[in-house]
């Protein structure tokens, strides 16, 4: 088990730098720059662009910026806000926050979705195996961002008294704060529960038809514990891999989902970075994310071996 944990820190470490140059030589690969999408069609002379550019650093060669970058990120300094001028900690950390939430709320949907209809489909078959079936086929055509817009028509025609848009934070109403992630949670977790329902089912066929699972029903034991300890953990390996995929993901498929529901998080504040061209944010940002995403997969085979003895040999 330390052996694994010691090398999946060394390859976290090769996949953050090499995300954080890429993402750092990407950004200023954009047509235009900040000084350009601040100054806009205003009439401002060339002199005072390149002294803007100066005075924010970009006038040095790419490679010299990327290592005075890195060298304040290494530090925990991602730099200033080329907007707002704060520091970028301060302007992410609440809205890391917030999409955190979101993350957490919509991976808990997609689980108790996935898995449920998934055992239901494996284990009681015929008519179930084919409603799950069609559902999961309809939310897996059926865009995120799509789902998060009917969902909003139909609160707000059949249900007013839901508060749709907006945030409330935890500290403000630990309730209110639930309800504010639920239908934005419920949008982003129908097409992950899609793969986890599928992956689920297969998965526990595939264990059903085990001697071992035959020999427990011989010896007597009652259903639920032929479910639980025989069935549902040994088909949980695949299950597990994909699963935390799919929570990876949730970060990418926050943007358009937080700006549909109006929430503060981190995916709405990347979208209006980008279009401003705010490169320490935009850096910070994706640096941030393949962080959680690699640390998500770390914990995934460290679960992945504590849930299948033969991964520790």
């Amino acid at each position: 088990m330390g052996r694994i944990i010691r090398v999946r820190l060394i390859w976290a470490l090769v996949i953050l730098f090499g995300v954080s140059l890429i993402a750092f030589v990407l950004m200023r690969a954009l047509p235009g720059d900040f000084v350009m999408a601040a100054t806009g069609l205003t009439s401002i002379s060339p002199e005072d662009m390149d002294a803007m550019r100066r005075n924010l650093g970009l006038d040095k060669p790419i490679f010299i910026q990327y290592l005075s970058w890195l060298g304040g990120a290494l530090h925990g300094d991602f730099g200033k806000s080329f907007v707002t001028k704060v520091p970028v900690v301060q302007e992410i950390a609440p809205r890391f926050v917030v999409t955190a939430e979101l993350t957490a709320v919509a991976a808990i949907i997609a689980m108790l979705i996935g898995v449920t209809t998934g055992l239901i489909s494996a284990r009681l078959r015929g008519a179930f195996d084919w409603i799950v079936r069609g559902i999961n086929g309809i939310n897996l055509a059926v865009p995120n961002f799509v789902i998060a817009t009917l969902i909003v028509l139909l609160a707000g025609l059949y249900f007013p008294e839901i508060t749709v848009f907006g945030f409330t934070s935890f500290a403000e109403n630990p309730i209110a704060n639930i309800q504010s992630l639920l239908l934005p949670g419920l949008a982003l977790a129908l097409t992950a529960s899609v793969t986890i329902s599928e992956n689920t089912r297969a998965a526990v066929l595939e264990v059903a038809s085990q001697d071992f699972v035959m020999v427990a029903h011989a010896k007597g034991l009652k259903r639920s514990t032929v479910l639980f300890k025989y069935l549902v953990r040994n088909a949980l390996t695949p299950v597990i891999t994909v699963t935390g995929l799919q929570i990876a993901s949730f970060l990418g498929g926050s943007i358009l989902i937080e700006t549909i529901f109006a929430i503060p998080g981190m995916g709405q504040y990347m979208f209006d970075s980008i279009a401003n061209r705010d490169y320490p944010v935009i850096q910070a940002i994706v640096l941030i994310a393949a962080a959680v995403v690699v640390l998500v997969n770390a914990l995934v085979d460290i679960a992945y071996a504590r849930a299948d003895a033969r991964v520790k040999l």
